[in-house]
Formats: structure tokens, C-alpha cells, sequence
């Protein structure tokens, strides 16, 4: 019996899109490509995922790499990145709906602190049982002595949760854990809710 739903962040909770989210912090295109590569798409981003960098450290990086006319835009981007990415409202819902038929709510992503601690801040980050986030845990999906620490770390079973990931790399690791698990399709949130109802989830 499914009795705790996991949730990925990006393009689960919210919408990851680099190109969009670059458009945010300016008007021209050849800027945009800018901020997108040294910022969303760079290793110095993955590194903060992973937790190997703080965001001090990262920001002199990225400083290093824009040109000058850009240079102010790094304290900017890194203290509000997190709150441009669109929020999954059909996702908030079905959270919403799942607490109040006494599941338990946790979150397992690849992101950094900063993203983390804005999700606690906003209004679904109350539904949530607990998090485990990669920065913190300096590891990342899809290995998998992750998913034993969330299970360790709440005290779940695996047979007893469901993942939901954008990535099948992801829940394919989970699976080998116990964990059942549901590749999430952003434009087609009907499969993700077939699924769960096929596993007895009750929505």
C-alpha cells in the first residue's frame, strides 16, 4: 500500500526552462544566450546542486565569466532566480488533495539550498512531511544511496512510496530501490493521475 508521495522540483513542482528563465533578466537575445550559458546550463550550477560550492564562490565564478556590462546582473540572478520559475498549479493541487487523504508528502531534488528553502516559504511547502535535497546531502539523483537516505531519514518504506520525476533516469533508480515511480510528463498531468489511481493512490 502506496502510503508517501515523492516529488521532484523541476519540471515537477515547477517549470525548469533556462531559455525562459534568462529571459527574465533581460531584453536582448545575445544576453539572454549570455545568462543561460554561464549561468543554468554551466558546471559551476551543477556544482551548486551538488553542494561542492557556496553561493559566494559561485558568484565569483560567474562574475568571471560575463562581460562586463553583465557583471552586475550576478547578485541579482542568483538572489531571485528561484522565485521566476513558474509554479505548477495542477501539481500544488493534487499535493493539496493527497495530504488531505492523509499521505504523507516529501521531496527528493536535485537543486540548490536556495531553492529549497524558498519551496518551505511559499504555500505548498506547508503540505510537505520532509525534504531531502542533493546541496545538502552533497549527492545527487539517480544514485542511489540517496533514496535509501530518504528512506532512511523518515523511516519509510520503500514498497509504501510513489516518485514522481520529470527524469527516467531517476525513477529507474528509485524502482531498484522499491520504490515504485511515475515519469512525469508536464503536458500530460491524465497519465500521472492514471497512474497513481493504478497503484491504489487515492486522489
Amino acid at each position: 500500500m502506496i502510503k508517501n508521495i515523492v516529488f521532484d522540483f523541476g519540471n515537477v513542482l515547477v517549470t525548469w526552462d533556462e531559455a525562459q528563465l534568462a529571459a527574465n533578466y533581460s531584453d536582448d537575445i545575445n544576453e539572454q544566450n549570455i545568462i543561460k550559458e554561464v549561468f543554468f546550463k554551466s558546471a559551476t550550477w551543477n556544482q551548486l546542486d551538488k553542494g561542492d560550492i557556496t553561493n559566494d564562490e559561485a558568484k565569483k565564478i560567474f562574475e568571471e565569466n560575463l562581460p562586463d556590462n553583465l557583471k552586475e546582473k550576478v547578485e541579482i540572478i542568483m538572489n531571485t532566480w528561484y522565485k521566476k520559475l513558474p509554479i505548477n498549479d495542477e501539481m500544488c493541487n493534487l499535493i493539496r488533495r493527497l495530504k488531505q487523504n492523509n499521505y504523507k508528502i516529501y521531496a527528493l531534488s536535485n537543486t540548490h539550498i536556495s531553492m529549497y528553502e524558498y519551496v518551505k516559504s511559499i504555500d505548498v511547502g506547508k503540505y510537505f512531511d520532509g525534504f531531502l535535497i542533493s546541496a545538502i546531502e552533497r549527492m545527487m539523483k539517480p544514485n542511489e544511496e540517496i533514496y535509501y537516505r530518504l528512506y532512511e531519514r523518515f523511516k519509510l518504506l520503500p514498497e509504501e512510496c510513489f516518485f514522481i520525476d520529470d527524469n527516467e533516469k531517476n525513477i529507474i533508480a528509485g524502482q531498484k530501490t522499491g520504490m515504485k515511480g511515475h515519469i512525469f510528463d508536464k503536458n500530460n498531468f491524465e497519465k500521472l493521475e492514471q497512474d497513481l489511481r493504478k497503484n491504489n493512490v487515492q486522489i
